[in-house]
């Protein structure tokens, strides 16, 4: 009896100490796509604030919104080396995207939602903090897929309101600007 009850108590502080060494699950789980890894994320605060976190330790991070500053979902992008290599190809339903590009110039991208196509040339340097933003003209009214946010009944992203680091969403024109 005494035995058992001395194992009951080393078996009951092993599992009390094995959960509270566990890490939470991270909102947004890694994909691959043709060899590529990349996380498609941002929907709510959460999500927003795990990917900004982790665009330190991934080659390049997209953000795709609105010229009047919303985020959108629902893109899909074509990523080639500078030589036209096609790399990858993927759906993206939510306002930021993450890859694991290796250091190079010259990623050339293609971004597609509500039939406008964007095109962006990238470079990425060794460090993270790479960024392309993606603006689209306005979208009027309602696609046909729900996005993420519309399926979980959150309100849909607005556009950056994060003055610790967030790029500020312009307009291609204004991008042209120094």
């Amino acid at each position: 009896m005494f035995r058992v009850t001395i194992a009951m108590l080393l078996a009951g502080c092993f599992m009390a100490t094995a959960a509270h060494g566990q890490t939470p699950e991270a909102p947004v789980q890694p994909q691959t796509e043709r060899g590529v890894q990349y996380l498609c994320g941002g929907v709510g605060q959460d999500e927003s604030e795990y990917m900004k976190t982790q665009a330190r330790s991934h080659g390049l991070l997209m953000t795709f919104a609105t010229r009047d500053g919303s985020y959108l979902a629902k893109v899909h992008v074509d990523i080639a080396d500078r030589k036209g290599a096609h790399l990858m190809a993927i759906d993206c339903d939510a306002p930021m995207l993450l890859v694991d590009l290796a250091p190079a110039n010259g990623y050339r991208i293609l971004a597609q939602t509500g039939g406008v196509s964007l095109h962006r040339t990238a470079s990425v340097r060794k460090g993270g903090n790479n960024r392309a933003v993606f603006v689209w003209p306005s979208q009027d009214g309602p696609s046909e897929k729900p996005t993420r946010a519309e399926k979980r009944g959150l309100p849909e992203p607005d556009g950056p309101s994060d003055p610790q680091g967030e790029p500020q969403l312009r307009s291609q024109s204004e991008m042209r600007r120094p």
